[in-house]
């Protein structure tokens, strides 16, 4: 349980905390894929492409470690950053799954100013109902694909689209080690790598 501490692809160090992929996307649609927690099946209920995440679930440690601070936090314990903490992703893998949980984070944030923390999220109606809460120190990514993306474009939310080929990225740039999911308003194309 806890903290993944990975010292490639991001620019420095940076800890990660995730969910299991799906159980914990209420809003996700694009990429909805669920895997059992004790066999590794992968429930692939895609409409478009895979979530990345959901493949680092086959092995049975990944998975593990995603469940148990799934339990943790749904029984109301919120992580502890320690003092080397500069820089967390959180949801590499999973979202925010209430708004109750949504708004921990926000607390978070609050009481660790000099912390950077950033986070893609389906959870869109989360966050529209915190707009005036967000701290600086937390920047959020929107991604298309879910089941509110209404409320991108109704609140001008930051956000990030997949596509399949770098040709169909014409308009905005590409985030390739999540450089620009940390900027702040800066819209962004993903590579779908599951193809």
């Amino acid at each position: 349980m806890g903290f993944q501490k990975k010292t490639e692809y991001y620019r420095g160090t940076v800890y990660e905390w995730n969910l299991p992929t799906g159980f914990t996307c209420p809003f996700a649609l694009e990429c909805l894929v669920k895997v059992d927690r004790f066999t590794g099946k992968m429930d692939n209920k895609s409409n478009a492409y895979r979530c990345y995440a959901a493949s680092a679930e086959r092995f049975p440690g990944v998975r593990e470690s995603r469940w148990r601070n799934f339990e943790f936090v749904k029984r109301g314990g919120m992580p502890r950053l320690s003092k080397e903490m500069k820089a967390v992703r959180i949801h590499s893998s999973g979202d925010f799954f209430s708004q109750a949980y949504f708004d921990k984070w926000l607390h978070l944030a609050t009481v660790h100013p000099h912390v950077e923390f950033w986070a893609y999220t389906k959870s869109l109606t989360y966050w529209a109902a915190r707009l005036d809460y967000i701290p600086d120190n937390l920047v959020l990514t929107a991604s298309y694909g879910g089941r509110s993306d209404e409320l991108i474009k109704k609140h001008n939310l930051k956000h990030a689209i997949v596509v399949d080929t770098i040709a169909e990225a014409h308009d905005m740039p590409i985030d390739y080690n999540d450089n620009i999911a940390r900027a702040r308003n800066v819209n962004f194309y993903l590579i779908n790598n599951n193809k």
